[in-house]
């Protein structure tokens, strides 16, 4: 079964990605006020979708666990932005399967393992959390599924044993047959 967003969760949730996945309204003031070069990344794509600064659509601004995983599932890797992914875990409203997502997408199990290698001290804590907080069911939902082999995000046998990956079990267990369907 895949729910569905309806058009102005889609609208949000557009917003809110394609303007960088910004964390918070107040972190938002401050790009306004700085009027620096974030500042203008961001007005770009706000200018590309007519919209004034006022509407820009932060994380803390989601109003669903859908459009939250929907915004997850489109966040931007390379911008490497830890303040976003925190909020994103951190929104009141986030379903286990956003944490999935986010800890498969991000290659937690890289950053959980002995030989982190690339992974920031902050990345690995961020990981850690994440992981702490599904394995204590400490998340608001776990309606979301995600499943890790079928988007193709687990690593083969061979490169696990060979890197020491960890990935936790629970990371695997089924618990929930409801997807979001990103048709955005």
């Amino acid at each position: 079964m895949a729910k569905k967003l309806n058009n102005a969760q889609k609208l949000r949730a557009s917003i809110c990605f394609e303007c960088g996945c910004i964390p918070s309204q107040t972190a938002w003031q401050r790009m306004c006020e700085a009027k620096g070069e974030d500042y203008d990344d961001v007005r770009y794509m706000a200018d590309q979708m007519n919209i004034d600064d006022d509407a820009v659509v932060t994380i803390e601004c989601l109003q669903s666990k859908e459009e939250l995983h929907v915004v997850a599932d489109h966040y931007n890797w390379d911008d490497n932005a830890l303040p976003s992914l925190q909020a994103m875990i951190d929104h009141p409203l986030c379903d286990a399967g956003t944490a999935l997502l986010l800890f498969w997408k991000g290659e937690g199990y890289r950053a959980l393992s002995p030989n982190p290698g690339y992974a920031s001290a902050e990345i690995i804590t961020f990981f850690k959390t994440l992981y702490q907080r599904f394995c204590h069911q400490e998340f608001n939902s776990y309606s979301i599924a995600f499943d890790p082999y079928e988007e193709g995000y687990v690593p083969t046998l061979e490169e696990s044993i060979a890197q020491a990956y960890f990935i936790p079990g629970v990371f695997f267990c089924p618990y929930s047959r409801m997807f979001v369907q990103d048709c955005l």
